[in-house]
C-alpha cells in the first residue's frame, strides 16, 4: 500500500509540474497573442491615417482643379454653328409661315421626307 500511496505522490507531483509548465505555456501564448494584437492595431491605424492623407491630398486637388476650371474663359461660339442654326431656324420660319397662310402640307409626301431622313440617318440599318 505504501507504494501505491508514493505512486500517488508522484503522479500528483508530475501533475502539478505539467499544469506549471502548460499554464507558463497559456502565459506565453496570451503574451504573443497581446503583442501581435497591439502591432495589429498599430498597422490600422498607421494605414487609416495614410488613407487619410491620401484622400486630403486627393481633395486638395480636386479642388484646386475646380479653381482653375472655373477661372477659364468662356469660349464663343463659332462663326460655322451660328450658320447652322440660322439656317435651321430659317426652315423652321418658313414652314410656320406656310401653316399661318393656310398653305397644308400633303402627308404622304411628310411620311416620305421622314422615311427617307431616317434611311440617310441610320444608312439603311435596322433602328430596332
Amino acid at each position: 500500500m505504501a507504494a501505491l500511496s508514493k505512486n500517488v505522490e508522484e503522479m500528483l507531483i508530475r501533475l502539478a509540474e505539467n499544469a506549471r509548465t502548460e499554464q507558463d505555456f497559456v502565459l506565453t501564448l496570451s503574451d504573443a497573442i497581446r503583442r501581435v494584437d497591439e502591432q495589429l492595431l498599430r498597422d490600422v491605424r498607421n494605414v487609416a491615417l495614410q488613407h487619410e492623407l491620401r484622400r486630403e491630398a486627393i481633395l486638395g486637388e480636386l479642388q484646386d482643379l475646380a479653381t482653375r476650371l472655373c477661372a477659364l474663359p468662356t469660349r464663343v461660339p463659332a462663326q460655322p454653328v451660328a450658320a447652322i442654326d440660322q439656317q435651321q431656324g430659317n426652315q423652321t420660319r418658313a414652314e410656320i409661315d406656310a401653316a399661318l397662310n393656310g398653305q397644308a402640307g400633303d402627308w404622304r409626301q411628310a411620311a416620305q421626307n421622314m422615311h427617307d431622313e431616317f434611311e440617310f440617318t441610320f444608312n439603311g440599318q435596322p433602328r430596332h
